[in-house]
């Protein structure tokens, strides 16, 4: 009896660590994806590039984009999905490449953002 709960035990133990390693393998394998998504934007719009420049760039691309104003920030966000992080039992996740413009409508910043939708 004792070693058929030794033997559940270690069953269990070599299961669970199967699935953190196949989840870390999975994320870095999206991160990464998600990096080589971003890098033509972060390699072809400069910082401080006016945002008719960026429409121009965009539009030369057909590069779908959603211009996005958030709360606390004084410019303009445009929005390009380039993925979905796997949903948990109460969360969505899209992920962005976000283009940031600063009030004076100059490209302020490139960067990756994650946008979830909670039950």
């Amino acid at each position: 009896m004792k070693a058929r709960l030794v033997l559940i035990a270690v069953f269990g133990a070599a299961v669970v660590s199967s699935w953190l390693v196949y989840s870390r393998v999975t994320e870095a394998r999206r991160d990464n994806s998600y990096r080589t998504a971003i890098a033509p934007y972060q390699r072809d719009l400069r910082i401080g590039m006016a945002r008719t420049e960026v429409d121009k760039y965009l539009a030369s691309r057909h590069v779908e984009h959603h211009p996005v104003k958030f709360g606390g920030s004084d410019g303009l966000t445009y929005q390009i999905r380039i993925g979905e992080d796997p949903s948990s039992l109460i969360c969505e996740w899209n992920v962005y490449v976000a283009l940031e413009f600063g009030p004076t409508d100059l490209l302020r910043e490139v960067h990756i953002r994650k946008e979830g939708t909670c039950l």
